[in-house]
């Protein structure tokens, strides 16, 4: 390190802005030590101009050693110990009123123009004001008031060499303030061109993210299709069945992977909101761990929901898709964590009244628990605890990170409890919205029955041949006719030429013209087609209300499921025959 830092490149070095700055000072300081002996010659003062050469001969070392020898930390040294020698000898030859300790003051402000910007000699700064100082006492200590070495040296002209030494400090400070503060607006501008540059590559990497997160869901979209497809007509009777299901397993782990990614990187850029909604609590919280009893049996664990059977009939306002993520995250990773025991996941009431419920959840193992210097870290973005005796379990190290957020979203914290070999205890409290009325559609869940036909037609306008095969798979043996297109001119022609279409499926990304711009030319020929945007970007509030302006009816997000396209047309179709 030290030879790094003593053996500096000169090429490199020419281009910082400090060496520019010390070589203007040292330029400065050369040519006011030959005014001075010069000065000092003429006034008979012999002594003063001999003693005067030693800092102008250090100067030079100094800029020898730095330009020649390369060496940036010998130079600073011995301008400083040659300089501050010849002000205590000067002092000392014609006393304290000459003002020659004004040279030490001058340096003491000089230094961290010069230094300030190079971290790696801050210490040496600490030992060169120490110098400086030394040097200003030692002048007060032993020099006398006037000089009694020159015996021809008046108090007059003591005085004016006070005044002149004064005068040539000050002149020599404003030159290196000027230059130290062009130096720093100059600084200063390149940190907003930087900070500006840093903004426009941020939002470039937030589009081409959100792309790859579009393009990847699309592909997930497409595997998922055939998958459902393969197993959904003949669950028993396809060939190579279980292979078909290990393909949809790892594809929605995969998708879980991808919609992490996306949620950190919204996250991280202040992008992460909460969609908040009715919801009947007890009946939303009894299901919640229903997917995770096939993985729970197959470690031979038992997992056990606890829910306060005074939260019956409490309807709240939550993000049920955001809530239902977090103690997904939290019950995984007790399964993950596991081998034997027990998962225990806990709703237990604390306050309620008209507006507020107060709820405290937790989600309790009896695995490998954490140690107490590795609890903070468990919510670091992409950190995995392991260590030597633990194997490494997997995963990206996303899920706790994106928990916490959530729950501080919706103002809480998940507080962790935790001994080794024991287990861990995880558990926040959240105070929701109490809603006084149940709203019409949540009254009842009705159960959907897919054997139903609609006297209805139906437009599919998608890109992406596998998508379409999927949903027109879904669809024909429910709806009268189906028609297709592949992009939104396309679509706009279908619209105009075959009235009977009666409901539209819109991809929002496509070539020639996507489902934005397709909208409006739909909506002004039929203003009331009932156009439901499909997209495979995850919805936001952004995005639903630039959805509504633009008159999108509603949204199916990919990739989706027979239940999510029967849902809409149950919604929206006024013909259905069960």
């Amino acid at each position: 390190m030290a030879q790094k830092i003593n053996n500096l490149n000169f090429e490199e070095l020419k281009r910082k802005s400090f060496f520019k700055l010390a070589m203007l000072i040292y330029l400065s300081a050369i040519l006011t030590n030959i005014f001075y002996v010069i000065s000092s010659y003429n006034n008979n003062l012999i002594a003063s101009a001999i003693i005067t050469l030693f800092p102008l001969v250090g100067f030079c070392i100094s800029v020898y050693v730095l330009l020649v020898r390369r060496n940036y930390l010998a130079g600073p040294y011995i301008v400083y110990i040659v300089l501050g020698i010849s002000t205590v000898c000067l002092s000392y030859l014609e006393g304290l009123m000459s003002g020659y300790y004004w040279y030490q003051l001058g340096l003491i402000f000089v230094l961290p123009y010069v230094i300030r910007h190079e971290v790696y000699f801050q210490k040496h700064t600490n030992i060169l004001y120490s110098m400086v100082f030394l040097f200003i006492v030692t002048s007060v200590l032993i020099s006398p008031m006037y000089s009694v070495y020159y015996e021809h040296l008046t108090h007059e002209q003591t005085h004016f060499k006070f005044i002149l030494n004064s005068l040539v400090c000050f002149v020599l400070t404003m030159i290196f303030s000027m230059q130290a503060l062009t130096h720093n607006k100059s600084y200063i501008k390149r940190i907003y061109n930087d900070k500006k540059q840093a903004v426009s590559e941020k939002d470039r990497r937030t589009k081409v993210l959100s792309n790859l997160g579009h393009e990847l869901r699309t592909q997930i979209n497409s595997i998922n299709g055939v998958t459902q497809l393969i197993l959904g007509d003949t669950p028993n009777k396809a060939p190579n069945t279980k292979y078909f299901e290990i393909l949809d397993h790892c594809n929605n782990n995969m998708l879980l992977l991808v919609n992490d990614m996306l949620d950190i990187h919204k996250i991280e850029s202040g992008l992460f909101e909460l969609i908040n909604e009715p919801k009947v609590l007890y009946d939303f919280l009894n299901k919640i761990t229903i997917p995770f009893i096939g993985k729970a049996e197959e470690k031979n664990l038992e997992l056990h929901s606890q829910i306060d059977s005074k939260l019956v009939g409490i309807v709240v306002s939550i993000d049920e898709k955001r809530f239902a993520q977090v103690i997904y995250n939290l019950i995984s990773n007790a399964i993950k964590f596991t081998e034997q025991g027990r998962i225990t996941f806990s709703a237990e009431l604390i306050n309620l009244d008209n507006d507020t419920v107060e709820i405290q959840f937790s989600v309790i193992d009896t695995g490998i628990g954490i140690a107490p210097n590795n609890i903070k870290k468990v919510f670091e973005s992409f950190h995995q605890i392991t260590n030597e005796n633990n194997p490494v379990y997997g995963g990206t190290g996303l899920g706790l990170a994106i928990s916490q957020s959530i729950i501080e979203a919706m103002n809480s914290e998940i507080k962790i409890e935790s001994k080794l070999n024991k287990g861990t205890c995880f558990k926040f409290t959240l105070t929701l919205k109490r809603l006084a009325f149940l709203p019409n559609k949540l009254h009842k869940e009705e159960i959907f029955n897919i054997d139903f036909l609609m006297s209805s037609s139906v437009l599919l306008v998608e890109d992406n041949m596998i998508s379409m095969m999927y949903a027109k798979k879904l669809l024909e043996k429910h709806v009268t006719k189906i028609y297709e297109a592949t992009n939104g001119v396309e679509a706009i022609l279908k619209v105009k030429s075959y009235n009977d279409i009666d409901l539209v499926f819109l991809d929002l990304e496509m070539p020639q013209m996507n489902g934005f711009k397709a909208i409006s030319h739909i909506k002004e020929h039929r203003p009331n087609l009932i156009v439901i945007a499909f997209t495979a970007n995850i919805p936001s509030t952004e995005l639903i209300n630039k959805l509504d302006d633009l008159g999108f009816d509603d949204i199916l997000s990919k990739p989706f499921s027979k239940q999510d396209v029967f849902a809409i047309l149950k919604k929206y179709d006024k013909t259905l025959v069960v």
